[in-house]
């Protein structure tokens, strides 16, 4: 599959810091940072980012909105490796949530975000060992901010505090 684009020391340093009222929960959290906007995400229950073991981790890809959107099928862009480089942007609902997220990392994804069909964040549960790519959830209104095509890092585990030299 496509690896991860990681981003360099620098480019960590010029990302936005965590909100303070969310600092306590960095452990469930992550963020998706598009130029110098920030959208708080839930972290999956599966897939890169999940468990103790994963540590920090910062990456980029190109965001795409899936066809189809629920990604309840090996159709359109799940053909093949059409999300390569992708942060690919999927529907809540049709079926299950590690379904959609191997066959997105099955055509080159990068990072799957499961998109809400309500204004709130959500937990994205299941149980799948063999997803090696980051899965976090994004509310609808968020998701509607985010364009097709633009450059996006979906981060997590990353405390301002521990990325040295950074200046206001």
């Amino acid at each position: 599959g496509g690896s991860p684009q990681l981003l360099s020391m620098r480019e960590l340093e010029s990302l936005p810091p965590w909100p303070e009222e969310l600092v306590p929960a960095l452990g469930s959290m992550a963020r998706i940072v598009v130029g110098n906007r920030q959208i708080i995400c839930a972290r999956a229950e599966f897939g890169l980012q999940s468990g103790a073991v994963a540590g920090s981790c910062a990456i980029r890809g190109i965001l795409h909105r899936c066809d189809p959107w629920l990604g309840d099928s090996t159709e359109g862009c799940f053909i093949g490796d059409q999300l390569r480089g992708r942060v690919a942007l999927i529907g809540r609902g049709g079926c299950r949530f590690t379904e959609k997220a191997e066959r997105a990392q099955r055509a080159g994804a990068v990072a799957v975000v499961i998109v809400n069909n309500a204004d709130l964040l959500f937990n994205v549960l299941g149980q799948a060992s063999d997803i090696r790519v980051p899965v976090v959830s994004v509310t609808k209104s968020d998701a509607d901010t985010l364009e097709d095509g633009v450059v996006a890092s979906v981060i997590w585990g990353l405390h301002p505090a521990s990325v040295k030299g950074v200046t206001g």
